[in-house]
């Protein structure tokens, strides 16, 4: 895998960073389904924009409600598609990783960088396909940590971000996210 770690993505990542570890730190401390800055900065980090406000009503309520528990893709993706009648892949996977840092991400860039094309908006059982494209980026995941690359990624990454206190899952996120065309 190719990582193109230049000035421009080391300056995003630290960004990124900045607001991730703010999300992080203030997780188990209040009440997030009440707490607008919060919100804020998490919607500004996963780029959840222009939802209305029932959307995020509904989507901070579940994270403060789960977010001592175990979650599973799956689950909160399906509560997701109840409540809003669509298939919220990429936020289901965005809450999961937040409250597990250990799962990956469901984003337009990692799907892109893996080679993962995610199921069409037409296709027939939807909701267990994109349940098994998540078990992909999950499979990839479980290997690619074990890898002497990743290995290398993140001493990489260690080296522009000394003393970070994330997941090497989390660290792997933030590369494929800033790896773009």
């Amino acid at each position: 895998m190719e990582i193109n770690l230049n000035q421009k993505a080391i300056d995003n990542i630290s960004i990124a960073l900045s607001k991730y570890n703010y999300i992080m730190d203030r997780l188990s401390q209040i009440d997030v389904s009440l707490d607008a800055s919060f919100q804020k900065k998490y919607n500004g980090f996963y780029r959840m924009r222009q939802r209305p406000p029932e959307y995020y009503a509904i989507y901070f309520n579940f994270m403060e409600k789960h977010k001592t528990k175990d979650v599973i893709f799956e689950e909160v993706l399906r509560y997701f598609h109840s409540s809003f009648g669509r298939i919220e892949a990429s936020f289901s996977s965005k809450l999961m990783a937040t409250i597990n840092p250990d799962k990956p991400v469901w984003d337009e860039f990692v799907l892109k960088n893996l080679g993962i094309i995610k199921p069409p908006t037409y296709s027939k059982n939807r909701i267990e396909k994109t349940v098994a494209v998540y078990k992909q980026i999950e499979h990839f995941y479980d290997e690619f940590l074990q890898t002497m690359e990743c290995q290398e990624l993140v001493a990489i990454f260690d080296m522009h971000f000394p003393n970070t206190k994330i997941t090497k899952t989390k660290k792997v996120d933030l590369l494929l996210w800033q790896n773009r065309d």
